[in-house]
């Protein structure tokens, strides 16, 4: 199940995001994209100010608090029925140090993308160790031995 997709209203699930029915047509891809940006900028900020690290760049994190603050200033009333209103209420996205970084939700989900970026990173390492395992090995009796130029030095700790 996508992190974004809508799911059915429980009783009471601790599920922050939108519900069936919650958004009229129109309103719905509004909806999702500020709850998208919303998300993007808790996560990437726990990530920054508590974890340390960081996954994006500081301008693509820019670009996306200036769209988030457009788009609430927009559509003020759908924004204010979306997760973490009350945290961007009158956030201007200079800074997410401010944000409700220790919310357990936001902590979980930075963790996990922390550890899918770190796993990806080692798939990758191991792809490319298994990539120069793999290629042929030329013994040193074998590698063509050149004599030196006049460019080449004499002294062999040079």
């Amino acid at each position: 199940m996508s992190l974004f997709q809508i799911r059915e209203k429980k009783k009471d699930n601790g599920n922050p995001f939108i519900q069936v029915g919650q958004y009229t047509d129109e309103e719905l891809p509004i909806a999702e994209i500020i709850q998208r940006r919303r998300i993007q900028m808790l996560i990437h900020s726990k990530l920054y100010y508590d974890m340390d690290t960081s996954l994006i760049t500081d301008s693509q994190f820019d670009e996306w608090g200036r769209e988030l603050v457009q788009l609430q200033k927009d559509n003020p009333e759908i924004a204010k029925r979306i997760c973490f209103a009350d945290a961007f209420k009158d956030w201007d996205a200079s800074t997410g140090a401010f944000l409700p970084l220790q919310d357990p939700w936001v902590i979980r989900k930075a963790q996990q993308l922390l550890t899918i970026n770190r796993n990806m990173k080692g798939e990758n390492y191991k792809h490319e160790h298994k990539k120069i395992q793999q290629e042929p090995r030329i013994k040193s009796s074998e590698k063509p031995k050149g004599k030196k130029t006049s460019k080449q030095r004499s002294n062999p700790l040079f």
